[in-house]
């Protein structure tokens, strides 16, 4: 199996001014292609570092992807340390003019020498086309391995990685590329230490038989990942893998059988019954919206979410009663009950969801620390509500609430019937 490294340059990184993206996206991109992303590492724009860290990485991988320093700016070192890295000099390359006006025009521009030094490539070195950006990437080739350099812009990056980079890969290099497939299993509400080391003791084992196997801890939700060999068994060993499943007591934990995103996967089941869905947040902010409405097509089944921060406004625009917040504080069951319940009512939806609680750092009390949250569900049939505990600072709180929330929505919607 061929091992490719990742190496990420930029000061900024470092600093903390920016966080990478890059990283993540290209270890979900690898791994079902047969090639194994065998180390990533993040440096600094110093020049003896990246020559040594190129030197070593080389040694060890059959090809390497370095992001960022291919712009226009003085920070932009990859291209001149990569010249001296292999010994040559930088030179203008007529096929890089051609493939950086072409990058020009795409945008109604027009380049010309005076606008920057992309024309200059180190002497031997393969300009590529960047299909979201300027700047072309490079290509190098030291003793049958390869080098890639691309932006470190994720769009960018993401898609020279998608289009240019990959196809180079799978034809130089041997892969097996077409002889995975990825078999994912979503687990929620049971810690990934519980799953393997107390309920299933020997699952990770029985797994094996049938591919590699990983293991991927989200907020509240565990990924078991499998990867299986494309042969003349595969869906002999998704059944047989469905069986082992089937008879562990993580079976009914399980939420999905494949990669989509919680709130993608709530719009799609919303979808299929023809069921709508609304929010009442207060602690969430209209977090629980947001990620909603981040998936395409949610306004089909979206009727909307209502952030009442305030007790007047929950009273107000919820219809939530003075006297309940009197008697048991904003946050508690009653004051989610009545949220939920009046934003199906006053947003028309099948669904309603709430959320009331104390995200900190401070506003909590002995009986009601941080953590604490109401949520609420109501359909036409029933309204409930329960109060949760959970731990972390501010903004990991926010997205647990909100989590919690959208994972009792979802089996709201697998147990109703479709409209």
């Amino acid at each position: 199996m061929a091992k490719i490294a990742q190496i990420i340059i930029g000061d900024e990184l470092l600093s903390g001014k920016i966080q990478d993206l890059n990283l993540k996206w290209l270890a979900d991109f690898i791994l079902p292609t047969g090639f194994k992303l065998n180390s990533s590492e993040i440096i600094g724009d110093d020049e003896e570092q990246i020559i040594a860290t190129l030197d070593q990485t080389l040694k060890n991988n059959d090809a390497i992807i370095v992001t960022g320093g291919l712009g226009p700016t003085k920070d932009d070192k990859t291209k001149s340390v990569l010249a001296n890295f292999l010994g040559v000099d930088l030179e203008e390359s007529q096929e890089a003019i051609e493939v950086v006006s072409q990058h020009y025009e795409r945008f109604d521009k027009t380049w010309t020498k005076e606008n920057n030094s992309y024309h200059f490539l180190p002497k031997g070195v393969t300009p590529l086309n960047n299909p979201q950006g300027l700047a072309p990437g490079l290509m190098a080739e030291v003793n049958g391995k390869l080098i890639f350099c691309t932006p470190g812009v994720p769009r960018e990056f993401q898609k020279m990685t998608e289009e240019v980079v990959y196809p180079i890969l799978s034809t130089r290099l041997k892969s097996e590329a077409t002889q995975l497939e990825i078999f994912n299993i979503r687990t929620v509400g049971i810690p990934e230490e519980k799953i393997f080391h107390e309920i299933c003791p020997g699952l990770w084992e029985q797994l094996e038989e049938y591919g590699s196997v990983s293991s991927l801890p989200h907020t509240m939700s565990v990924d078991i990942t499998l990867r299986l060999s494309k042969d003349n068994q595969l869906e002999n060993k998704k059944k047989k893998i469905l069986e082992i499943l089937r008879s562990t007591p993580i079976w009914e934990s399980i939420w999905q059988i494949g990669n989509i995103p919680l709130p993608q996967y709530i719009v799609e089941k919303a979808k299929e019954k023809n069921l709508t869905i609304a929010f009442a947040e207060s602690c969430t902010g209209g977090l629980a919206s947001s990620k909603v409405t981040d998936v395409s097509g949610s306004s089909s089944v979206f009727m909307g979410g209502v952030v009442t921060y305030s007790n007047d406004s929950k009273i107000n625009l919820l219809g939530v009663k003075e006297e309940t917040i009197s008697s048991d504080g904003a946050v508690s069951a009653n004051v989610a009950y009545e949220m939920a319940n009046g934003a199906r009512i006053k947003l028309d939806a099948d669904i309603a969801i709430s959320f009331t609680g104390i995200a900190g750092p401070g506003g909590g009390t002995e009986k009601k620390p941080v953590g604490t949250v109401g949520i609420g569900w109501s359909t036409a049939s029933e309204t409930k509500s329960k109060i949760y505990n959970f731990r972390g600072d501010r903004l990991k709180l926010k997205e647990r609430f909100m989590t919690k929330g959208l994972f009792k929505l979802l089996r709201i919607i697998e147990d109703m019937p479709s409209h």
